[in-house]
């Protein structure tokens, strides 16, 4: 038996739901999408050697990732605990690889949770999906 949330079909840009679609669609890119000064203090509080440190980010890539399918399932069902879980979330993995675009919006999102702003939350995770394939392709 298939979920509801199967049915649900999530694209960069985009969001659909059940309830209604939302265009997300941004055509600005960030010039910088890792904050190189951000990422320097925070890898010398961990001395991480490269190789795991290139694992350690891949890692954080899929766990945005997950993250980010997560919160658009709280949209769905309006799950406004989830969200702020996962927002907290985000914001911790975005701070490990430098995304301070990304982090910020986690952040951003995180308030919208707790005051039950779906609309708006749903804008920024469509903009947070851009936001990482940039931070993925600036470290490709």
């Amino acid at each position: 038996m298939d979920s509801p949330l199967a049915k649900v079909k999530v694209q960069p840009g985009t969001i659909k739901t059940r309830i209604e679609e939302i265009d997300t669609t941004i055509e600005v890119q960030f010039s910088k999408p890792v904050d190189e000064q951000m990422l320097s203090l925070f890898m010398t509080l961990k001395d991480t050697p490269k190789q795991a440190a290139t694992d350690a980010r891949d890692e954080c890539f899929a766990r945005v990732s997950q993250s980010l399918r997560k919160a658009q399932s709280c949209l769905v069902s309006r799950d406004m605990l989830t969200l702020d879980e996962l927002a907290q979330d985000l914001s911790h993995t975005a701070l490990k690889i430098g995304a301070a675009q990304l982090l910020s919006s986690a952040i951003e999102i995180q308030g919208l949770a707790r005051i039950g702003d779906f609309k708006t939350a749903a804008e920024l995770l469509g903009r947070m999906e851009v936001e990482l394939f940039e931070v993925k392709a600036h470290y490709a």
